[in-house]
């Protein structure tokens, strides 16, 4: 299988887009992964968190089938919602630093984890659509132990 068909460009760009303003917060707040009283959900939201980046870039052909038919209208649909919630993902996170809420929190969860899953759903791939749940999941842990 060629490189080209290995990678999801456009599913890269979304995930580094969902990564950088974690890694943005991160500098700015030193948190330790002792600052969680439960270290099972502290790595249930990295697994899902990381699983979910790997798996929008990647194509691993696990339990993936593809856009449905017609293909090309699907692509077009998922390229424009994903852009779309990634772009209020944005701003909530500017929100966000700007004045942390527990609220705009688990609004930046809540669309994180609809852009990861409705990727899943569109792309049919079961693993993706599972990893952002797991995320959700975890994420919303994260956020009421830092608010």
């Amino acid at each position: 299988m060629p490189f080209n068909h290995l990678v999801n460009y456009f599913g890269l760009a979304f995930a580094v887009l969902l990564a950088l303003p974690h890694i943005i917060y991160r500098r700015k707040h030193r948190v330790s992964p002792s600052d969680y009283p439960n270290r099972a959900m502290y790595l249930l939201d990295r697994m899902g968190r990381f699983g979910a980046l790997f798996l929008m870039s990647f194509h691993t052909g696990i339990l993936e089938k593809g856009f449905t038919e017609p293909k090309e209208k699907m692509q077009r649909f998922w390229l424009i919602s994903t852009a779309l919630l990634i772009a209020v993902y944005w701003l909530l996170w500017l929100l966000f630093m700007k004045q942390p809420k527990r609220s705009t929190g688990y609004l930046i969860v809540a669309v994180s984890a609809v852009a990861v899953i409705f990727s899943g759903i569109l792309q049919v791939n079961t693993l993706l659509f599972t990893a952002g749940i797991v995320y959700a999941i975890g994420e919303c842990y994260i956020v009421r132990c830092i608010t």
